[in-house]
């Protein structure tokens, strides 16, 4: 066995087509976490010798020399370009066909895409060629892609062509007071999406533009639209008044209640974040929302290491949630019943504390992967041993991280 006993390969692509058995033949284990797997007869063949753990999206045999072409993010295939036959291209994000490039895709081998395909209608290619973890969207012939959500400002009036249309797959939004939409009337604009945002003084003009069966989500008259998620506080309310339309979500803080009492009304798209105790005063506001959803007064978030002590949690009545932090220290003042009232723990990797808190730590700790006693000699050669152990995994291991990876 030879020094290294496990080699990890995280890419993108794995191309194995020149493997050697001789130079895997030592390890212990093999795994390949890709997207995309180029094999050809030989290499399977050598493979299948060999200790591995495939977590692959698509395997794809290909004999002879092919260009293998990787993308991050957004890409198009246009009607000139130069990609050479059989090449393989593999994306990690949108892929757009643009009008003429069904050709250009019939020539290609594969084209493997981690995100979604759009055409338009009347483009032919052979779908046989096309590997999608998503959707493939067809936009309408003669319409004009607008991406996956398009605000419509008061300067698109101007910019719109005459009978223009347009694609726009999920959503138009429509709420600024001072778009010109009899204009967009008049210029006998026509969109296709699967939704529209709109103001409900808007509506009656702008109704035309859209087929019967698209979703209509109304802003109502008089409320302040806000576009993203929000904290109630005096600086929202000063900036947007007391009729609030959030679209997103709205996170109540511990001193919200005084701004509860300021408000008229609330639309709320997304969902609500509260704390119990202010549910009461929550509910005699005529809101609208997805959904309630409690959360502890305060909330630690994606820390290296936390130290909770007893005066942290009598200056949090409504408790504390620590979660997707590294390491976690309980302070040997923390009262028992303090830790079952007011403390939450999830998704850790370790906490620390003393003999006598662990068992009732085990009651308020969720996906925590070790709760260490940190007097007990057993625990800390545990972790010690945990430790060194680790560090000869790191001595022995081999680890690839790569887009485009040659076996």
């Amino acid at each position: 066995m030879s020094e290294k006993n496990k080699f990890v390969i995280n890419c993108e692509v794995c191309d194995a087509r020149k493997v050697q058995e001789e130079s895997l033949a030592d390890y212990e284990q093999i795994i390949i976490n890709s997207e995309v797997l180029l094999v050809d007869d030989r290499s399977r063949e050598i493979l299948n010798r060999l200790p591995i753990i495939y977590n692959i999206e698509s395997i794809l045999d290909i004999e002879g020399e092919v260009p293998v072409i990787t993308i991050n993010g957004d890409y198009q295939l246009e009607e000139n370009m130069l990609l050479g036959d059989n090449a393989v291209i593999c994306v990690n994000g949108r892929v757009r066909v643009c009008k003429g490039a069904g050709k250009i895709l019939d020539k290609l081998l594969k084209i493997c895409v981690n995100g979604c395909i759009t055409y338009t209608e009347g483009e032919v290619f052979s779908m046989d060629k096309l590997i999608v973890n998503g959707g493939v969207e067809r936009i309408p012939g003669g319409y004009k892609e607008m991406g996956p959500e398009f605000i419509i400002d008061k300067y698109f009036p101007i910019r719109a062509c005459q009978n223009g249309k347009y694609y726009v797959e999920k959503e138009v939004k429509l709420i600024d007071p001072e778009v010109d939409v009899k204009t967009l009337v008049l210029k006998n604009l026509h969109f296709i999406t699967g939704s529209i945002l709109i103001r409900e003084e808007l509506l009656t003009d702008a109704v035309s533009m859209f087929d019967e069966n698209t979703v209509m989500e109304v802003v109502p008259s008089g409320y302040a639209y806000v576009g993203q998620d929000e904290e109630l506080c005096d600086e929202l309310l000063r900036r947007y008044g007391n009729q609030l339309y959030i679209d997103g979500n709205l996170t109540l803080k511990e001193d919200s209640e005084t701004c509860l009492g300021k408000l008229a009304k609330l639309n709320v798209r997304g969902n609500v974040y509260l704390m119990k105790r202010q549910e009461e005063a929550f509910s005699r506001i005529k809101a609208v929302y997805r959904k309630l959803i409690f959360i502890k007064g305060r909330h630690v978030l994606n820390k290296a290491s936390v130290t909770v002590d007893q005066t942290m949690l009598n200056l949090s009545p409504d408790g504390v949630k620590i979660e997707n932090c590294a390491k976690v220290y309980i302070k040997e003042d923390v009262k028992l019943e303090s830790v079952l009232e007011r403390l939450v723990v999830e998704n850790c990797a370790s906490l620390y504390c003393g003999p006598a808190q662990k068992g009732t730590l085990e009651l308020v700790c969720t996906n925590v992967a070790k709760i260490i006693d940190s007097e007990s000699p057993e625990d800390k050669e545990e972790e010690e041993k945990e430790i060194f152990d680790l560090f000869k995994t790191f001595e022995k291991d081999k680890i690839v991280n790569a887009e485009t990876y040659i076996l």
